[in-house]
């Protein structure tokens, strides 16, 4: 009995030793664009998404920010409203958008 608790505790005292070994963790940052829409993007869209996620699809057309806002709202059941929809592409296209409508 004492022998199989001594090796417990030496195997416990090893799991510990591993746990309490630093760990980086990477910082990534992201340039915020501010302006008059940001607070409704950010109310509706990071419930689920990082701000990274917005950045990393890079600079995209106003139809695909609209098809993004909507299919959020229609298949996956997002609460947007019809006003924040407008917001939302707004800013998305003029802070991460190409120039092009299309």
């Amino acid at each position: 009995m004492l022998k199989t608790l001594l090796v417990t505790a030496v195997m416990f005292s090893t799991l510990n030793a591993e746990y309490s070994k630093p760990v980086k963790v990477p910082s990534i940052t992201y340039p915020l664009e501010y302006d008059k829409n940001f607070r409704v993007m950010q109310r509706n869209c990071q419930w689920c998404h990082s701000f990274g996620y917005i950045t990393n699809q890079g600079k995209q057309s106003q139809e695909f920010w609209r098809a993004s806002v909507v299919k959020m709202r229609d298949v996956y059941k997002a609460p947007i409203t019809k006003a924040d929809e407008e917001a939302i592409v707004e800013y998305l296209f003029k802070h991460y958008g190409n120039g092009k409508v299309k």
